[in-house]
This record gives structure tokens, sequence and C-alpha cells, in this order.
């Protein structure tokens, strides 16, 4: 036997009430104090009782069904606000101007120079001024080929 008080258990009726408080638009914490029980009570029970959760998500889900529906009748009956709405939850639309990802980007392209011999760099005098170095001339070509 394990030291300290027994754990609480749900009600008999919870399955029904939980659905029903989830359904009526009540968080977790809601149903908890509803059910007269600590949030974490609750979700033990949720975790320990997978028909609990079930009826919990059941209830979450005709809540969402029903606003759901209210927001489609209204758009459809002409309601702007409502159909923006629905495209944006639903279909992901976005405020402003969409246009394709690949149109609006920038491409830079930077030609950098080859490495070159120490010889072809510029040297600089204490004021900034480039020191003109005499530039090699390529050794002459045999015609022997």
């Amino acid at each position: 036997m394990t030291p300290g008080r027994p754990l609480k258990q749900p009600p008999p009726d919870a399955a029904l009430r939980i659905r029903e408080l989830a359904e009526e638009g009540h968080n977790k914490l809601g149903v908890a104090n509803l059910l007269g029980t600590s949030a974490d009570t609750f979700r033990r029970w949720l975790d320990e009782y997978p028909d609990l959760k079930e009826q919990y998500e059941l209830g979450r889900g005709r809540q969402e069904f029903a606003l759901t529906n209210v927001l489609y009748r209204k758009a459809m009956n002409g309601d702007t606000i409502a159909a923006l709405f629905l495209l944006k939850a639903r279909f992901g639309w976005r405020e402003g101007e969409q246009q394709d990802a690949a149109a609006s980007r920038v491409n830079i392209t930077f030609q950098l120079p080859g490495a070159l011999p120490m010889s072809a760099l510029p040297v600089i005098d204490q004021h900034g001024n480039a020191i003109p170095q005499p530039v090699p001339l390529p050794a002459p070509r045999s015609d022997d080929t």
C-alpha cells in the first residue's frame, strides 16, 4: 500500500458532463473547476481514462463545428469579414498582395577578381596614394612550335 491520500476519481457521470462543458466552450481549467477538482487532477483523468479524453475532444469538436457554421452562414450571406476570416483560417490567405515567392526574390551576383601575384598588388604610400610599379613584360614566345 502506498502512503498518502488516495487519488481522486472522476464522478460516475464525468464523460457526459465533460463533453457538455467542452461543447459550451470551457477550457480544461474551466471543466476542472465545474467538476470540483484541480486542473492537474483533470489532466490526470484525461491521461488515465481515454474515454474521458475522447469526450472532451468530441465536445471541443462540436463547439468548433457550431462556430464554423455560424461564420460560414454569415460569409455566404455577404458578410465580407466572416468570409475573409474563413479564407485566412481554412485556406491560408494572407493580407496584402500575394506574389509568387520566386518573383519577389532579389539576386545579387558579385564578381571577384582572381588571385593576383604579390608583384601585381599596388603599393600605397603614407598618404594613401598608389605608387606606380613597373609592369613586367611577358616573356617572349618562341616560334619553334
